[in-house]
């Protein structure tokens, strides 16, 4: 144990020069992710001011559209990082590190560009709505942990598997369709409401957007809040145990291949 955190720590710099050109890499990502979302608001705020309508229905727009932006933001940081993690892995792992300094590297830069995005969103908000920061940032900390243990599971299961992506897409598809975005829930308590939030994609964008738009009412839901935390533990044990099988199938996969070359 003490030899692999000695080990970690001499390794520690050379790690920090390979996430930071895994980010130099992926700058073109971040830039044209943030690029198009920038103009997509641009259109929209015009839009929403040219057209003479309600406070409310103003607010309800600017709602929806930081939902768009923050499913988008986190599905394509989370496919980029994901995607990344796998191909580090078998590397990193091979001089006792680890893929995930580059996945929170990521993972960082995709929270920034959303919270520039939503704060801009949050400009245009109707005077008689606040923006509450300090909600907004603690969703902020729950989209990162979430987003870092989704990374880490997906990663896992794509050096498994290479149909991973296609279940991705389809689990984006099917969550960008319960999202806040096409349809928005009734503001009165029903069944409907309360099925969808149990979608955890749906807690933290719906978290971030209503902090942004309509204040700290979120926050006080303190049954959703303990449903995440146990969501993250599970999710989190289940990373744990695919890490475990992992290493198992890798120390399977040298001792076949050295198997194989002593026959030879």
């Amino acid at each position: 144990m003490i030899d692999n955190l000695l080990l970690y720590f001499n390794f520690f710099p050379s790690l920090m020069k390979f996430a930071k050109q895994r980010i130099i890499d992926t700058k073109k990502w971040f830039i044209t992710l943030f690029v198009a979302q920038l103009i997509l608001i641009a259109i929209v705020v015009i839009s929403l001011s040219i057209m003479e309508i309600e406070e409310i229905v103003k607010a309800r727009w600017l709602y929806r559209m930081i939902t768009f932006i923050s499913f988008s933001t986190i599905m394509a940081t989370v496919y980029k990082s994901y995607r990344e993690y796998s191909r580090d892995y078998l590397v990193t792992k091979s001089f006792q590190l680890t893929p995930l300094v580059t996945t929170i590297a990521n993972i960082l830069v995709g929270n920034i560009i959303l919270m520039v995005l939503t704060l801009i969103i949050a400009i245009f908000k109707p005077i008689n709505f606040e923006t509450s920061m300090l909600a907004y940032l603690f969703f902020v900390l729950m989209t990162i942990i979430s987003m870092i243990l989704i990374t880490v599971t997906l990663g896992l299961l794509d050096i498994l598997s290479k149909k991973i992506i296609t279940a991705f897409i389809v689990g984006s598809i099917v969550s960008f369709l319960l999202l806040p975005i096409l349809y928005l829930p009734s503001t009165k308590t029903n069944l409907l409401n309360q099925v969808l939030k149990l979608n955890p994609l749906y807690y933290i964008v719906d978290g971030s957007a209503t902090s942004a738009i309509f204040g700290a009412i979120n926050i006080y839901n303190v049954t959703y809040h303990i449903y995440f935390l146990i969501f993250l533990v599970i999710l989190g044990t289940l990373n744990f145990m695919i890490m475990r099988y992992v290493a198992h199938k890798k120390y399977r996969y040298s001792q076949d291949a050295i198997t194989t070359k002593n026959e030879n």
